[in-house]
This record gives C-alpha cells, structure tokens and sequence, in this order.
C-alpha cells in the first residue's frame, strides 16, 4: 500500500562507487518501522534469517544484503530528504483525499460518585397507608387480632 520505491530516487554519480539501488534499502526502512527494530544491525540480523522479508523487501540471495554502512548512509538520505513525510503526505492525500475522517475522543479523568445507591426514603404517610399499625407477632392476652376476610368470606 505504501509504495516506498516510487519515491526513492537512484542517480549514478562518475566519481567514485556506484551507490547500490534504494528500492529494496527504502522497503527494509519501512519493515525497521512496522516491526520495531532499534537499531540497524536488528534488521540485519532479522534480515539473515528471515527469508520472506527478504523477498519482501527485494533481495532474493542473503549474499546481495548490503552491509551496515550502507544501510546506515541509506537512511541518513532517507532522514535528510525527509522521504518518510513525504511518503506519508502523498499516501493520505491520495487516499483518503475525498472522504471526511471523525474520531472520538474521550476523557479518563475520575469523576466523584458515589459508591452505593442512596436508600430510598419513604414519607410517613406513604408508609402508613400500606402497613396496618399492630405490631407483628401473637397478640397480648385479652387483645383480639383483626382478621382480613379471606378472598372466599368476601
């Protein structure tokens, strides 16, 4: 998706060592990136063992792996040109260019709250209304109990 290689630029120069092509260097700058790796000589070490990211990034022999310095000068271009802005940038505005991006945002901070429900608080004439005023248990000797009528005496 990103298509790094388009955006590397390979120049031969007269003078001195021509410089080895950046296409499969720029891919191994963005596996460094996807996966993590801290330093240079991690992506070799990953590099010598892994064979798919090898083809992945374009070197179908381990012996065509170019060495640390390279690498190092290679990304130095990359760092100067500022390459992976410039990927980044071209690869939004071509995608997502017509589409309107929202996001949410929320907000971890602690908010005060109780950590119990507050009981529910009943009025005395609210109470009075559906408890009769006996106290519950036997009655007293010579106190009569008043019996509801059953559901059949009605």
């Amino acid at each position: 998706m990103i298509r790094i290689e388009k955006f590397t630029v390979f120049s031969r120069n007269l003078r001195g060592r021509p410089k080895k092509k950046r296409d499969a260097i720029a891919l191994a700058f963005v596996a460094k990136a996807e996966y993590n790796m801290p330093t240079t000589r991690a992506l070799l070490d990953r590099l010598a063992c892994d064979k798919k990211l090898q083809r992945i990034c374009g070197w179908e022999q381990k012996g065509r792996i170019p060495s640390e310095s390279t690498f190092s000068r290679a990304f130095a271009e990359f760092a100067e040109s500022q390459l992976p802005s410039y990927v980044h940038q071209t690869m939004i505005s071509d995608n997502l260019s017509e589409d309107i991006i929202s996001h949410v945002s929320r907000d971890s901070t602690e908010i005060e709250a109780r950590e119990k429900p507050r009981k529910d608080t009943k009025t005395d004439a609210e109470s009075d209304e559906k408890k009769p005023n006996r106290k519950l248990g036997r009655p007293k000797k010579g106190e009569e109990s008043i019996k509801e009528p059953t559901r059949l005496e009605r």
